[in-house]
């Protein structure tokens, strides 16, 4: 049994020289062990983590302190009274007892002020509070169990369950967007369905924006394929700096070969060293599923210092390009995912990544339950500073504090150091990925090997830290700036209370950091003018290869030289707008072809001579000749800029007002991430635990939220084409098959029947004749296929694919599930017994009314 942190807290404290192992230690009492164990810890640190510990007893009811041995390597008693403690002298004066005054972020009025000592009692309560948010979980597909093992028995969500299944529905080269929650298990939605496609071979790549994430997510993925022994040759899933050129070398070997299962890469590398290889593996029919983690970030940052967000796209055009050389139906499928979605946001995915068919969307879009929010408003940098320090000493670990700039991130971190804390590291886009490493495996207490002792409470970071890093247990977010979006302070906040149990995001800002925010937010977008000029050099020094123009990314007006790597990326900035702006598609060169007898030595060169070389350069495919008249050209370019500087401009007008405290900032967040969708719009659930406004203005409600969305239920995309029916040909015009058995020893073939089906690419089975041992029995049978039991007819209902329907022995009316489906034009096996009613005339069998009847004998001749 687990020790409570309170006891486990006394049991430390009673003889700091025998520390006690406690094994089953997690939490805040794990971190204040090894704390107390690293002898470098600073006294805040410890003083913290033990006020942390008495106020979650508090919260319990449990206000009978600790004692505490008054030793040098312990704050000292002016210490725990400075960190909000009383104490008293204990045992003769060697010891003190220690008790913890509760403290929240200051708030404006005394209604509020109740709120907040409420908010911060769940937020100690943890995963004991009311307020955690409960998710009404579903039994997983076989897919999705036989992919990742026993673990993942349930959909933690129906929006998980939804998106899994429209990743593994999805058609060859299709793109599918999902929107679901943080905490509702992304990476296992587009993992499952990878892992299971490639037991025999065939690569999936994930994009990812951080090597930390890229580094967290090969650990998680690790576990999952080393208990099914079955993983890649050099045992790595990450492709990132930090491998050795060794490594680098046998993985693209792998990808190339279909070998390597799984890849977490980033853009950069996805364009660059690994363009060869996937193009490769693509022709040969291996590459499966290209999955953008984090796709927001392909418009938020694609458009200004990454670039190479946007110019994957071209490459996925290749990639399916290729593919039609292999086996029919081995296109790689583009799954987009991310948390939070705004309309310019997918309308840039669906641009760059759906062309020319549109993304399926799936939009389970909802606030997170578990953050509180709270703002102060400060005077001077001085007043900042003094709040934050005061946040980072009475505010529940683990924390991180976010800043806008990288020196900021350097001098809060020795700050918080100067001030007594000495378990605390930063991370900025200028760290390496060493650095990104220890500061996630010190933070999180895990390494790719297993548990480790914990290093640090306290990450500072800016926006290059976190998104996406799975560490469930973090408490608390503070901003020590104005972040430059609503998208920014909202996928920020969102790196805290993952496992579900309430958090608090903090905010401190100065009058200063409108303007940090407003050159952020406005970030120059090159203009039509300069645009032009650029374009035109480019366009001057082309080569015509295949019908597309050639074109040097290092090319550059006589007046604009900036060197070469700012010169190239503004001109990749400017071809991703004019594709943006459907002025062009851009193309990644294309390897030359062998000339006739010409030596092997020769042809090596020239083709290693195109490899070293085929990152500068881009192939242009003009569309139109708007590309190419100056005062059309001015007038696309323009439109396309105009928006992208309109939405930044709203998003950072919509953060001030939200922090103002006029509005609910749950309000304003779901107004934001809400997109177009016909003539209506897709919604993002809105949920407040508390904000400035709603603690001085509104009751919360019985369950303690002031607003609480209800569990999204997307439904499934309508798949293009139907592909392959079998027994087509007895469907007739009819879009329901009646499959019938006449006797119980007919009735034994309906599990063959169903299962042959299922060899032959029918992927969704349900009904009440559907028992445990053919749900086993049937993944076993597809191998790599997917395999979904539609368990509560959701499918029948809502999905218009093709679907195996069958019925129990006893039926004797279809029901009107059935009856309905009957309505559309969706492919549906209805297995049944011979004297089962049509459902339209109660008394006489369906196959007496309905043509499109076969006895299974012989539907199991005609397979």
């Amino acid at each position: 049994m687990a020790t409570d942190n309170w006891t486990g807290a006394a049991s430390l404290f009673k003889d700091l020289s025998r520390l006690p192992e406690l094994p089953d230690a997690r939490g805040t009492l794990r971190r204040l062990r090894d704390a107390l164990m690293s002898k470098s810890a600073g006294w805040r640190d410890i003083a913290s983590l033990t006020r942390q510990i008495l106020l979650e007893a508090q919260a319990r009811g449990n206000t009978t302190g600790l004692t505490v041995p008054l030793d040098p390597q312990l704050p000292t008693r002016d210490q725990w009274e400075e960190i909000g403690c009383q104490t008293g002298l204990t045992y003769g004066g060697s010891y003190l007892w220690v008790t913890a005054k509760p403290w929240h972020p200051p708030v404006r009025d005394d209604v509020s002020r109740s709120a907040a000592e409420e908010d911060l009692r769940q937020v100690h309560l943890g995963e004991d509070s009311p307020n955690r948010r409960k998710l009404e979980s579903y039994p997983a597909d076989p897919f999705f169990k036989a992919a990742l093992g026993d673990g993942y028995d349930h959909y933690v969500s129906v929006g998980q369950r939804q998106a899994a299944r429209a990743v593994a529905l999805a058609e060859p080269g299709s793109t599918t967007i999902i929107c679901l929650p943080t905490g509702h298990g992304k990476t296992a939605v587009a993992m499952a369905p990878a892992l299971l496609a490639s037991v025999s071979n065939g690569v999936s790549v994930v994009v990812v924006p951080t090597s930390v994430l890229a580094a967290d997510l090969e650990r998680r993925t690790s576990e999952i394929i080393e208990r099914q022994g079955q993983h890649s040759p050099t045992r790595r899933y990450a492709y990132t700096s930090g491998l050795s050129a060794e490594e680098k070398r046998q993985m693209r070997e792998d990808i190339a070969a279909g070998r390597q299962r799984l890849v977490f890469t980033s853009p950069e590398s996805l364009v660059g060293s690994l363009k060869k290889p996937l193009e490769t593996a693509a022709e040969a029919g291996f590459f499966q599923y290209f999955v953008i983690d984090e796709a927001h970030l392909v418009e938020q940052w694609g458009n200004s210092f990454r670039t190479e967000f946007q110019t994957m796209s071209s490459h996925r055009r290749t990639w399916l390009s290729k593919a039609k050389k292999a086996p029919q139906g081995r296109e790689p499928i583009t799954v987009a995912m991310s948390a939070t979605l705004t309309a310019q946001q997918v309308e840039t995915l669906d641009t760059l990544f759906a062309s020319p068919q549109k993304a399926r969307i799936v939009w389970a879009a909802q606030l997170r339950h578990e953050p509180s929010y709270y703002v102060n408003a400060c005077g001077s940098e001085k007043e900042r500073q003094d709040a934050v320090l005061d946040a980072a000493s009475y505010l529940p670990k683990p924390m991180i504090v976010y800043t806008t700039k990288v020196e900021h991130a350097e001098e809060w971190a020795e700050r918080l150091r100067n001030h007594g804390f000495n378990r605390v590291t930063h991370v900025t886009g200028d760290s390496t990925d060493s650095e990104r490493r220890d500061a996630l495996e010190g933070w999180s207490g895990k390494t790719t090997e297993g548990k480790t002792n914990t290093r640090y409470d306290i990450v500072v970071g800016t926006a290059a830290f976190g998104l996406g890093v799975d560490l469930d247990d973090v408490k608390t977010i503070v901003h020590a700036c104005l972040p430059e979006t609503v998208d920014r302070y909202y996928q920020e906040i969102g790196r805290a209370g993952r496992d579900g149990s309430p958090s608090v995001a903090f905010l401190a800002t100065t009058y200063q950091d409108e303007e940090i925010a407003d050159y952020m937010s406005n970030e120059v977008i090159i203009g039509a003018p300069r645009a032009w000029q650029r374009w035109e050099a480019m366009f001057h020094d082309k080569t015509t290869v295949q019908n597309l123009h050639r074109v040097s990314l290092d090319s550059f007006p006589p007046d604009m030289n900036e060197g070469f790597h700012r010169n190239r990326a503004w001109n990749i900035r400017i071809l991703n707008l004019m594709m943006r702006a459907g002025l062009v598609a851009v193309h990644p060169p294309q390897p030359p072809t062998r000339g006739e007898g010409e030596s092997d030595v020769f042809w090596k060169a020239r083709l290693d001579q195109f490899y070293s070389t085929a990152n500068d350069y881009a192939d242009v495919e003009l569309l139109g000749s708007d590309s190419r008249i100056k005062e059309h050209f001015y007038a696309r370019f323009e439109a396309e800029r105009a928006k992208l500087l309109q939405d930044r401009t709203a998003s950072l007008r919509e953060l001030k007002a939200a922090l103002v405290g006029n509005r609910c900032i749950g309000e304003v967040l779901g107004a934001y991430y809400r997109v177009p969708d016909g003539t209506g719009e897709r919604r993002t659930g809105i949920t407040c635990r508390g904000c400035p406004h709603c603690r001085a203005t509104a009751e919360p409600m019985s369950s303690g939220f002031y607003r609480l969305a209800g569990e999204p239920r997307p439904l499934l995309p309508t798949p293009e084409e139907q592909g392959r029916l079998p027994l087509k040909q007895y469907f007739g015009d009819r879009r329901c098959l009646s499959l019938w058995w006449q006797d119980a020893g007919d009735q034994v073939l309906a599990a063959r029947l169903v299962e042959s089906l299922v060899r032959r690419g029918i992927a969704v089975v349900g009904g009440p004749g559907i028992d445990a041992r053919m749900r086993s029995q049937l993944q076993a049978t597809a191998r790599t296929r997917t395999v979904i039991v539609d368990d509560d007819g959701a499918l029948l209902a809502d999905w218009h694919g093709p679907v195996i329907w069958m019925s129990d022995a006893g039926a004797v009316s279809p029901g009107p599930e059935i009856a309905t489906r009957f309505a559309w034009d969706a492919p549906t096996y209805l297995i049944h017994p011979r004297t089962l009613d049509h459902p339209e005339r109660q008394g006489t069998p369906l196959i007496d009314i309905h043509s499109a009847n076969l006895s299974i004998r012989r539907a199991l001749e005609e397979l």
